[in-house]
């Protein structure tokens, strides 16, 4: 076996903090040394509370499966809310999870609505 030689990394030079700037006038030394940037002239005189930072999905970005029995096209009947009884046409389901459901209107009255799968039965 040939042993590789030990890598060395290069460190790249880093930009120097402090710069030596000349100063015009008699009396005045001529060259001072001050920072590249410059610090911050405003400190908060208490810490701001930081947020916790959570494992927890929003709401948003969780799964949202449908039924396997609700495909759309599938009769359903609400068995909640203002509608209840009704028998509706599934049209899709929404990024939020809810169903698109509509009645049709001029058949027996339900509009387009979202309805939570949880009040409806497939047929």
């Amino acid at each position: 076996r040939a042993k590789m030689a030990p890598k060395t990394a290069a460190k790249p030079k880093s930009a120097p903090r402090m710069v030596t700037k000349d100063i015009g006038g008699d009396k005045n030394g001529g060259k001072r040394t001050v920072r590249v940037s410059r610090l911050p002239r405003y400190y908060p005189t208490e810490d701001r509370p930081r947020k916790l930072k959570s494992r927890r999905k929003p709401f948003s970005q969780h799964k949202h499966k449908v039924r396997s029995s609700i495909t759309p096209g599938t009769i359903l009947i609400i068995v909640a809310g203002r509608h209840k009884g009704k028998r509706v046409v599934f049209l899709k389901q929404l990024n939020s999870g809810l169903l698109l459901v509509t009645g049709p209107f001029h058949l027996n009255g339900c509009p387009l609505r979202r309805i939570n799968q949880i009040y409806v039965i497939a047929t």
